[in-house]
């Protein structure tokens, strides 16, 4: 079997992703061109199987020193070392930009508040430390931004949250499925409780009931981690291993995030979110196919009379984002 990410790699949104990207001309999911050629499969192989590219992961309880031998045994003539390292493929940054998008993957308008930073890998705990600093910002942006729906009695409005790297660029976003008649009255709500995060931080008391709430997870570590499905801890050992950031044991994890944890501070949140939200970000609009093209234009005045910078966020160095990785498991919205 073989399995894309995207599912469907020709899907609207994905293609536009790729404009400028080193990615663009080598689709995996294209049919196979007949009749195949032999000796263009053997370069192939030459190029992307040789043995010292080759990384093998066994989850499980199993017995480590039958699974060496087999090893061995179906690997140990395998010759060859390939000559020249393989290109790394990279998506081009994302652009600022309002877009509408026709497409099958939606049955509803989805808006999405996007913004993307170069991907730094995490080889060292001070890297560890910035990118849980980060990770903590937008998980706290995001409960915030629900919870002030909720209190406000939002209706005709869904809130999701997607955070990820692809392909060396770490990308976030902030999903708003919404009626059509009401992306612009949606978009000015979310807008509003991101400029108030953005200019004036997070109230103390939602810092500390997220700190303790991260405390308590961090208690049942052991218990999770022993629950956890073998594909899960695959998945996550294959992001490590994509994404470069360094593997610690679970004795380690424990004791640098309870550090962590002891050592924040709502200041410390607050100026990372600033950060955050001082980054140019794009309005990507999904809709159906057969629905009407929203008029974007009209969309982006509404995010630019909110968002405009204000002056304590003007004098923060958007640049020092690029210290912070974006990525998260923050799940999405129920």
């Amino acid at each position: 079997m073989v399995a894309t990410w995207p599912a469907d790699t020709k899907e609207g949104w994905w293609r536009y992703r790729l404009k400028g990207s080193t990615l663009l001309g080598h689709d995996p999911a294209d049919p196979l061109k007949q009749p195949v050629e032999a000796e263009k499969i053997k370069d192939f192989y030459q190029k992307w199987y040789t043995p010292d590219a080759m990384t093998l992961l066994v989850v499980g309880n199993v017995d480590a020193r039958s699974v060496v031998d087999q090893i061995n045994k179906t690997f140990g003539e395998l010759k060859g070392k390939r000559e020249t390292p393989a290109p790394v493929p990279t998506l081009s940054p994302l652009r600022a930009e309002a877009v509408s998008i026709m497409t099958d993957a939606v049955r509803q308008d989805r808006l999405s508040i996007m913004w993307d930073t170069p991907w730094q890998p995490i080889r060292e705990s001070a890297a560890l430390l910035r990118y849980w600093r980060a990770d903590l910002a937008r998980e706290a942006l995001f409960w915030h931004v629900q919870q002030a729906l909720s209190a406000s009695n939002s209706k005709d409005i869904g809130l999701g949250f997607d955070c990820r790297v692809l392909y060396l660029r770490a990308q976030c976003a902030i999903n708003i499925e919404s009626p059509n008649d009401k992306l612009n009255s949606n978009l000015n709500l979310v807008a509003r409780e991101l400029a108030k995060v953005r200019d004036k931080g997070l109230p103390e008391e939602e810092f500390n009931a997220l700190v303790a709430q991260k405390k308590l997870e961090l208690q049942k570590l052991f218990a999770a981690y022993a629950r956890a499905d073998t594909d899960i801890l695959m998945g996550q050992r294959m992001r490590s291993l994509q994404n470069q950031v360094v593997d610690i044991a679970p004795e380690q994890y424990q004791k640098l995030r309870q550090d962590f944890l002891n050592s924040l501070t709502v200041e410390m949140l607050n100026q990372d979110l600033r950060q955050q939200l001082s980054n140019d970000m794009a309005l990507i609009l999904l809709q159906p196919k057969g629905e009407p093209e929203f008029n974007m234009k009209a969309l982006q005045a509404v995010w630019d009379q909110i968002m405009a910078p204000s002056t304590a966020a003007a004098t923060t160095s958007v640049a020092t984002d690029d210290v912070h990785p974006e990525v998260t498991d923050i799940p999405p919205a129920q």
